[in-house]
């Protein structure tokens, strides 16, 4: 083709659409991971607020004359029609893509090099237990601070997360009118992910909290068994979400006190990242009130961050409050709460409206009188 000055024009070679099949396979061989060596970058990603599947494919030989790796191509077995082939496709975070193909950068990463970590990264993929090859979707509930664009947590992915549903916006009306809005749009979330379970016919649900703790235990009270969960701690000083790491805390101990003078309320005190005070729930509470108190050694914010202490506590505030809750009568039960956004979702799981009575949350506020503030009722 010849331009209007006569001059020779170079035609842009056209890429080849790949098939939803191929689509397909590309994601489950990279497990939903970027496949960059040692990144463990899970592929979901926020554009405008929407978190959704941003695996970028990544060329091992570039298309166009000047782009990375191109002059390899008839060395390595393409033609400019092939080499749209899975085989020449890494799927990879936005960081590591542009890292490879960089001016730059591109001469460190010769086709050998990537093809070898294509390969390795899919073989150590094949190679996940049955329970990792599962597949996932997200749940992530940060309202505080700002919203997140993508996970990254400590080790490697446990399931293939194939998509992620969200409510990232701050909340700032501590008003009773603003926790009610605050539970409304839970149910609301809380529907979204069971659709997108249903659609994605997935198979585990995976859940990133960082919120009020308030809202954190009624978005647990309504986790159904629909799907097992897995529940994530955001590691602040890492800024990773972890979850998994047995035998870190062989040594934690968990102090239970008790008063029972056969009142119509139950106060339950948790003492994890601080320590709730009795004093304080008295200037909360006008009425008298038995209670019970849970306290681990040495609360502190990263006491508590793995799955396997989380489930120990919250397992052993379950039993102790509903062997109470089947022996005396009570009406109400205060919750008043100091630990981790993992720990608060899954006592809100824990919460059984066929046993327990309405259970009031408290959010703390140390320059309010009282500290504790109510804030809505589960």
């Amino acid at each position: 083709m010849t331009s209007s000055s006569g001059k020779l024009k170079k035609v842009k070679p056209r890429r080849r659409q790949l098939r939803t099949a191929e689509e397909a396979y590309l994601w489950v061989a990279c497990g939903g991971v970027c496949s960059f060596e040692g990144c463990n970058k899970r592929l979901i990603e926020s554009s405008l607020g929407d978190l959704t599947n941003a695996g970028i494919k990544a060329h091992i030989i570039g298309h166009a004359e000047n782009s990375a790796r191109h002059e390899y191509m008839e060395e390595y077995g393409y033609i400019q029609e092939t080499l749209e082939d899975v085989s020449n496709l890494m799927l990879m975070c936005y960081y590591h893509s542009k890292l490879i193909d960089d001016e730059h950068t591109r001469d460190q990463f010769p086709p050998n090099k990537l093809f070898k970590m294509k390969k390795d990264h899919e073989k150590k993929v094949a190679s996940w237990s049955d329970d990792k090859k599962k597949k996932s979707i997200a749940l992530i509930h940060k309202r505080i601070g700002g919203p997140i664009s993508d996970i990254e947590f400590e080790g490697e992915a446990p399931y293939i997360l194939l998509d992620a549903v969200e409510d990232q916006t701050v909340f700032e009306d501590f008003t009773l009118e603003g926790w009610e809005v605050g539970k409304k749009r839970n149910v609301e979330l809380y529907s979204n992910f069971l659709q997108k379970i249903k659609e994605k016919d997935a198979e585990v649900g995976e859940v990133f909290p960082l919120s009020p703790i308030p809202l954190l235990i009624h978005l647990g009270s309504l986790l159904t068994d629909t799907v097992p969960y897995s529940i994530y701690q955001f590691n602040r000083e890492t800024q990773l979400w972890v979850s998994d790491n047995p035998g870190t805390n062989k040594d934690l101990s968990l102090t239970v006190l008790q008063e029972i003078k056969k009142n119509e309320e139950l106060a339950v005190l948790v003492s994890v990242s601080g320590i709730v005070k009795l004093k304080s729930v008295e200037e909360t509470l006008e009425n008298d009130f038995d209670f019970i108190s849970f306290e681990v050694d040495d609360p502190g914010l990263k006491r508590i961050l793995y799955s396997e202490d989380v489930v120990n506590i919250q397992s052993k505030i379950k039993d102790d409050v509903e062997k109470l809750l089947q022996k005396y009568d009570y009406e109400k039960i205060h919750l008043f709460y100091a630990g981790p956004a993992g720990l608060a979702i899954e006592i809100g799981r824990g919460i059984n409206p066929n046993i327990w009575c309405e259970v009031y949350l408290y959010q703390y506020n140390n320059r309010a009188k009282p500290k504790y503030q109510y804030a809505l009722t589960v």
